[in-house]
């Protein structure tokens, strides 16, 4: 047993210095392997194919997503081939496996109309760094389709108001730079201005009124209480990033350009947004044609 946690804490200071995963993934890869070998309960320190499969099935009955499956399963062939690139093993695990399919949902989205009145609505209270924190946040994400990791973690140094564009560190630390409209340069500037009003200084651009760096959960409360006006269900903050991705792609964006301002390592990711823009296009067809019954 203590050659298993030897070789888990290893695993874990792999994924965040070798394969230069965030604190929150690498965790989330951990919490993935320690489950499994917790319900193996043997004296084993890697995982087979026999095992998993039983493991798989037990998550299923127990209402777990295929989503849910598929990102465990890749957690424990992460730690595998962890096993073998160090040197652990001498030969590669591969685990035999028939996964449950993925059900991909498309992108929920916010309509133009319903940003246009929570971006309104917070602007209107926008008076002092307080009630200018919020329309601040908000209208980052809609305007750059930033994670909420990514918006949390930006610096003053990042932000380049001469060339109108922030360079952002987002998975696998991959910087990437994404342009600044005139609207957000305008409530940057003036987010800036009531900042150095309050003589509040941190190195994080977003902060507190005492100048702490915003926590990911009051950073998603937050979005979620705003966008309760809209009549969208889902509220997060990921729900910006989509609306982002989307209204850009239903204004002539290439899609191309619109992977890499999110920021995704494949285009298959960014794909789900020309389906969504189809769905949409299928809802004005019904709404609209004579004959679409």
């Amino acid at each position: 047993m203590s050659e298993y946690v030897s070789h888990i804490q290893n695993f874990y200071s792999f994924l965040l210095k070798e394969r230069n995963y965030s604190k929150n993934t690498a965790v989330a890869y951990l919490k993935d392997v320690e489950q499994y070998f917790l319900f193996a309960a043997d004296d084993t320190w890697f995982p087979n194919s026999a095992q998993v499969r039983i493991w798989i099935r037990s998550l299923l009955q127990a209402g777990k997503t295929e989503r849910t499956v598929q990102r465990k399963v890749s957690s424990l062939r992460t730690y595998a081939k962890y096993l073998y690139d160090t040197q652990r093993i001498n030969k590669l695990i591969t685990l035999e496996l028939n996964l449950p399919k993925v059900k991909r949902k498309l992108p929920s989205y916010i309509k133009v109309k319903e940003m246009n009145l929570v971006l309104n609505n917070l602007e209107e209270k926008a008076v002092d760094f307080q009630s200018m924190l919020p329309f601040v946040i908000v209208s980052t994400f809609y305007h750059t389709g930033l994670r909420r990791s990514e918006l949390i973690q930006l610096q003053q140094k990042d932000f380049d108001l001469n060339r109108k564009e922030v360079k952002v560190v987002g998975k696998g630390n991959k910087e990437r730079l994404v342009p600044m409209s005139n609207e957000l340069m305008r409530i940057i500037e003036e987010f800036i201005l009531f900042k150095k009003q309050e003589c509040i200084e941190n190195e994080y651009f977003f902060c507190t009124f005492d100048g702490k760096k915003l926590k990911e959960k009051w950073v998603y409360s937050l979005v979620n209480d705003l966008l309760n006006q809209t009549y969208g269900e889902k509220k997060s903050p990921h729900i910006l990033r989509h609306s982002f991705a989307t209204h850009l792609l239903q204004n002539g964006a290439d899609i191309n350009a619109i992977k890499e301002l999110l920021g995704h390592g494949s285009l298959s990711a960014t794909q789900l947004y020309a389906h969504n823009d189809i769905a949409r296009l299928k809802e004005v067809y019904r709404d609209s044609h004579p004959f679409s019954d």
